[in-house]
């Protein structure tokens, strides 16, 4: 069961580049409005709030006590994969479908919760359901406008949501027990290993930043390489940098030049102005900052050498989490009720539990990339490890409720 709803969602929004389920568009909803009835399916409630979060729930023996809190997110990223968020939430839904085909009942109630918009394609502001619970907003979210023009205060209502109620969404502390989420790895250390498990000791902080390089737009033929002012030169050894910065140089853990925006892009123009998109992750917030200065250090460097102006702007800086002793050993327990054996390992990604954990107690569930790929159409995570990790978190859920 847990397979077939998992393949079924991985059908909504696919095309011939991968799955296009990007947050507000029709897939998306299509997806929404599939997981919505599998909740109802498996006997929950369910409700969005104004984030556009969808919220199925099951009542408790003892419906006074706070919720413990399963999710993950159903948007993708691009041409991206079938697994990443899919898994998290199709595995929460199982959890509850389980513990009804077992008659199980726990003290406390269980909540399932599908977050909007965790990838930040959309509006370029990501976790935006999980950090509205959170009262994480920022004053970008409420003005956030997407690339088309479109404002996120009229695209929320096409989900079920309301930016003008947006503060309803967030839940108090005491209202909830822990949070628990499944996820694949996205990266290779669980595969390699043969691990079917790991327990998540951090989620990484991630800075990104707007490199905007501005030289001079001349003729490719006509203009002597001493006098050129060429903002695509410049761009080429500042994207070098950053490899470097996170690879020789062992600054961060990685770094990444993921847009570029060339102007005026024609083969036989010089360019004369490159905008890029930089990031850099690591579980250490002091590395991030130590990156930074070496890439304005560079920027500044390139820019004298090149004769071209570089402004480099942060964008966003979002911290590390650590995931406290007391939750990895829930999730370790889980795992060994279930006769697996478990990695410790952090998380080179970021996730709705980074949000969460602002409010309440969180944990993760990793289980197998194949060849670690991800944000990809070959992003494959095999049958049993899926179901692997639905059994850790049913069996999370049931330790959790029983503390």
């Amino acid at each position: 069961r847990l397979n077939d709803n998992l393949n079924a969602l991985g059908q909504i929004g696919r095309d011939e580049f991968g799955m296009q389920r990007v947050a507000f568009s029709r897939q998306d909803v299509a997806g929404r409005d599939y997981v919505s009835a599998l909740m109802r399916g498996a006997g929950m409630s369910v409700r969005i709030d104004p984030a556009g979060n969808i919220i199925g729930r099951l009542e408790g023996t003892e419906p006074a006590m706070p919720a413990i809190v399963l999710g993950s997110h159903t948007d993708t990223v691009p041409s991206g994969g079938a697994y990443d968020g899919a898994l998290g939430v199709i595995g929460a839904i199982e959890a509850v479908e389980a513990l009804r085909d077992a008659g199980v009942t726990p003290r406390h109630p269980v909540e399932v919760m599908v977050f909007t918009n965790e990838e930040g394609t959309s509006f370029h502001r990501w976790l935006l359901g999980s950090r509205a619970v959170a009262g994480l907003w920022e004053p970008e979210d409420f003005a956030a406008v997407d690339d088309d023009g479109t404002s996120l205060t009229d695209t929320l209502p096409s989900i079920g949501g309301n930016i003008s109620r947006v503060d309803a969404a967030r839940r108090r502390p005491e209202e909830l027990a822990c949070y628990l989420e499944l996820h694949i790895e996205q990266g290779p250390t669980l595969h390699r290993g043969g691990f079917p498990i790991g327990v998540v000791t951090g989620i990484t902080g991630r800075s990104v930043y707007h490199v905007d390089i501005v030289g001079e737009a001349n003729h490719a033929g006509t203009t002597p390489m001493a006098l050129r002012r060429d903002a695509m030169s410049a761009a080429a050894q500042i994207a070098l940098a950053v490899r470097r910065i996170a690879g020789e140089m062992e600054v961060c853990r990685v770094g990444t030049v993921g847009s570029m925006d060339v102007h005026p892009n024609a083969g036989n123009v010089i360019p004369g102005r490159v905008q890029m998109g930089v990031e850099f992750r690591d579980e250490r917030m002091e590395s991030l900052a130590a990156a930074e200065v070496e890439l304005r250090r560079t920027a500044e460097e390139v820019g004298h050498a090149e004769q071209v102006a570089v402004a480099v702007t942060a964008q966003r800086n979002t911290p590390s989490v650590p995931v406290s002793g007391n939750m990895q050993q829930l999730i370790a327990d889980a795992t060994g009720m279930a006769g697996l054996e478990h990695v410790s390992l952090p998380s080179g990604a970021g996730h709705d539990a980074q949000a969460i954990a602002a409010i309440t107690p969180a944990a993760m569930v990793f289980v197998p990339s194949v060849g670690g790929i991800s944000h990809a159409p070959a992003e494959h995570t095999t049958p049993e490890d899926c179901a692997n990790g639905a059994q850790v978190l049913l069996n999370a859920l049931l330790l959790a409720d029983e503390r």
